[in-house]
């Protein structure tokens, strides 16, 4: 099945009639997949179509379900649980109305981007070569961090969910913050030096990876400690693969670490699997021989930049069939619906054949029709 997804957030189907929300996106809009948040981070959002509240906010990253006693039981870590899903098994409203109406139930799965969890357990968090820790962000070469992933896959299949889109499955580095961050120091081509994490499960298999982790973090240190001094960087990311000894070793361990976790997912279960290609320590080569599609988010107003960004994506995968288009229906990147209809045409032109929209509850309401005229764009393009 091509997908014609849209992202929804539980708290927008809360207050509402979620069978209503499913046949009009269904019949009126022509969506046939709809991707609902189920573990989410911390968020603060407007919501232009609610009824009584407009903003909502969330300060723990959460589950927006209830998890069965036996993921509690097996998963090592325990992730907050929304309130509104201990009064409202809204995951099982959704899947239940999906399923009647012929849509296809994705979870929207933010797996390591949990301040949460980091806080509460620091150990599972990355860390950078100085030692601090990145609380908002799980890593994923941790054997707990590693077991609560494959567990909350396995809940979500059991659930009855068809597709599973994996979001920040990946190492993410300094500045996706849970804080309002300051800093006056442009790392420009050092950025990555600061986002590598050294934290102890990532070290053992530096070690195993033959790596000098002692050498490796002294020069890191090295070159970070220049550029805070001075609050910038002359140098290219060649130069500093040139000159600190195991880095470009370093990195390609962490690729394998995410990688085989993700494979790990694919062997526990046997639903689609999405990947949103976002966050540092990926792949995309090896994510696409793995999962079953790879999602690039076009957010931008530009065709050009889309068919460019799909060729080259294409150019590493071999195919577009394996790729999904992210769209988000509102701002600069979309500032009306004659932009949409040419940014999606010429992806579904290149060869595109599953789109995404985002996202229900943020966009405009009178946006939503807006989808309904890209979609009936896509169709046209088919035939």
């Amino acid at each position: 099945m091509n997908q014609k997804a849209i992202w929804v957030y539980p708290w927008d189907l809360v207050d509402t009639n979620i069978d209503g929300v499913v046949s009009h996106l269904a019949e009126e809009i022509g969506i046939n997949t709809i991707s609902l948040a189920t573990a989410y981070h911390s968020v603060e959002h407007l919501r232009p179509r609610a009824v009584r509240e407009k903003i909502f906010r969330s300060a723990n990253a959460s589950l927006y379900f209830q998890p069965t006693v036996d993921f509690c039981q097996r998963s090592p870590l325990s992730p907050n649980i929304h309130s509104m899903a201990q009064d409202d098994c809204i995951l099982d409203k959704f899947i239940d109305s999906c399923q009647r109406k012929g849509i296809a139930p994705k979870s929207w799965t933010v797996y390591l981007h949990n301040s949460f969890l980091g806080i509460n357990h620091p150990d599972c968090a990355q860390q950078n070569v100085y030692g601090d820790y990145y609380s908002y962000g799980l890593c994923p070469a941790n054997p707990q961090v590693r077991s609560y992933v494959i567990n909350l896959s396995k809940e979500l299949e059991n659930r009855g969910i068809d597709i599973i889109e994996i979001e920040s499955l990946s190492y993410m580095g300094f500045g996706h913050n849970h804080y309002h961050s300051k800093f006056g120091v442009d790392f420009g081509t050092a950025k990555s030096l600061i986002d590598l994490c050294f934290c102890y499960s990532c070290q053992q298999h530096g070690v195993e990876a033959n790596i000098d982790i002692s050498l490796l973090t002294e020069q890191v240190k090295s070159d970070l400690n220049v550029v805070l001094s001075q609050g910038k960087t002359n140098l290219s990311w060649q130069d500093y693969l040139h000159r600190i000894p195991d880095l470009a070793n370093y990195m390609q361990m962490q690729e394998q670490v995410v990688e085989s976790l993700l494979g790990e997912i694919k062997q526990a279960t046997s639903c689609e699997l999405d990947f949103i290609m976002m966050g540092g320590g990926l792949n995309t080569d090896s994510i696409a021989d793995i999962c079953d599609k790879v999602e690039i988010l076009a957010y931008t107003a530009d065709p050009k930049q889309v068919k460019k960004t799909i060729e080259s994506t294409v150019q590493r995968i071999g195919s577009a069939d394996q790729i999904l288009t992210g769209y988000s229906v509102y701002g600069s990147a979309t500032p009306d619906v004659d932009t949409l209809k040419q940014t999606v045409g010429i992806a579904v032109e290149a060869g595109v054949r599953n789109v995404s929209f985002y996202n229900y509850g943020i966009m405009p309401p009178t946006h939503l029709d807006w989808v309904r005229q890209a979609i009936q764009k896509m169709d046209e393009i088919i035939g």
